[in-house]
């Protein structure tokens, strides 16, 4: 008996077990004070799904950190793979590590975990990413540190399109401004658009450099018949900050009355009338600074995580983020994200909803009981208070 448990405890040890992935808190991948950042590109070639990954540490000494690449049946399970494929660096410095793995096309999904390990203090932070043999990624772009992190484009900047088939690329551009979300408490949903009418095309071959020269959204195509590709926003140079006072106006809707936002939609361009609304809001001059300096902050952290085929801040986790902050606890299965808030016992659900556009877009589930939560929130953004 004694030898049937010793042999049942060896072959535990030998799979390896660890904490299911649904047990996580995952609130560090929107913190931006964490010391680490991991950020996993999943890209579907012929016969093979491609890894691109970049961890980025907040301190210089990325030498610190090591990654522990783990293979999930699915987000319950505790049994753990180690990952035996070839984990290729191919750019690093002190802040920044990127590197590749190639896998076979599976036969069906499974989970990609990544273990971030502080190798000093031992500290530990968990990533993953669903690995879909039917995912609809099949390129990238590459900047000045090979593929690019961000998932939005600047205007004026250099990018390379890459593909591991060879093939043409198809890019179409939209110039089309999308609407900022609806109030968590809103009874509809905000509008989506399922399909978009193009305002240009053009090609790019395989390796070929282009610059973005206007604002918009661009589509990346192999095949324009399929519902496969991937899109990206380019922006004005600063962004994901905003520093143009006609572009501070719109995220300033949801803390703003009607009449207010109408004073400054009024003011365009007007520093003086602009800055008049702002005080007339906090009615101190140091809370006004306060205030504009705390919340556009925010503004430019829901830019850098929830960028997609519209601005981070007009996602509806990108709107949440921007009013309520960090989550103190993110769970995360195959099918949704919730966010929990201790401090207005608030917790929110957002549904995956992907699309052409963005196949990792995610929809928050609206009720009236957020109602409460958000105008007290918002009450203290207008006191500067938060």
């Amino acid at each position: 008996m004694k030898r049937l448990m010793f042999v049942a405890l060896l072959a535990s040890a030998l799979l390896g077990h660890g904490q299911a992935i649904t047990g996580l808190n995952f609130s560090h991948w929107y913190n931006p004070q964490n010391e680490v950042d991991l950020q996993i590109k999943l890209v579907r070639a012929p016969n093979q799904l491609l890894i691109h990954y970049s961890l980025r540490s907040l301190n210089p000494g990325i030498e610190r950190y090591s990654i522990q690449w783990e293979k999930r049946a699915a987000f319950s399970s505790r049994e753990v793979v180690p990952v035996n494929e070839k984990d290729s660096v191919v750019f690093s410095n002190t802040n920044l590590r990127k590197g590749e793995i190639t896998f076979d096309m599976p036969a069906k999904a499974w989970l990609l975990l990544a273990k971030v390990v502080n190798n000093e203090t031992q500290k530990a932070w968990y990533y993953f990413r669903v690995m879909e043999p039917i995912y609809p990624t099949s390129g990238w772009i590459t900047g000045n540190e090979s593929w690019l992190t961000d998932n939005y484009l600047q205007t004026g900047k250099s990018y390379t399109m890459q593909n591991a088939t060879g093939k043409v690329t198809y890019v179409s551009f939209y110039k089309r401004d999308f609407s900022p979300p609806l109030p968590p408490f809103s009874e509809k949903a905000s509008p989506t658009d399922q399909f978009l009418f193009y305002d240009s095309t053009f090609q790019l071959t395989q390796g070929s450099t282009f610059s973005p020269k206007r604002e918009g959204l661009y589509l990346f195509q192999q095949d324009t018949s399929a519902a496969e590709g991937f899109a990206l926003r380019a922006n004005d140079p600063s962004y994901p900050k905003l520093v143009k006072i006609e572009d501070l106006i719109w995220p300033l809707l949801f803390v703003t009355t009607p009449d207010e936002f109408k004073k400054l939609v009024e003011a365009k361009n007007d520093k003086p009338k602009f800055d008049k609304v702002i005080l007339d809001i906090t009615r101190d001059k140091d809370r006004a600074r306060n205030f504009m300096r705390s919340y556009f902050q925010r503004v430019e952290l829901a830019n850098r995580y929830f960028s997609s085929f519209k601005e981070g801040w007009k996602t509806d986790r990108g709107m949440i983020y921007l009013i309520f902050g960090v989550p103190d606890e993110i769970s995360k299965n195959q099918g949704n994200e919730v966010w929990y808030y201790r401090g207005t016992n608030s917790r929110f659900t957002f549904v995956k909803a992907g699309s052409i556009y963005d196949a990792d877009n995610y929809v928050l589930l609206r009720d009236k009981r957020f109602m409460e939560a958000w105008y007290s929130t918002i009450d203290l953004w207008r006191k500067s208070r938060f």
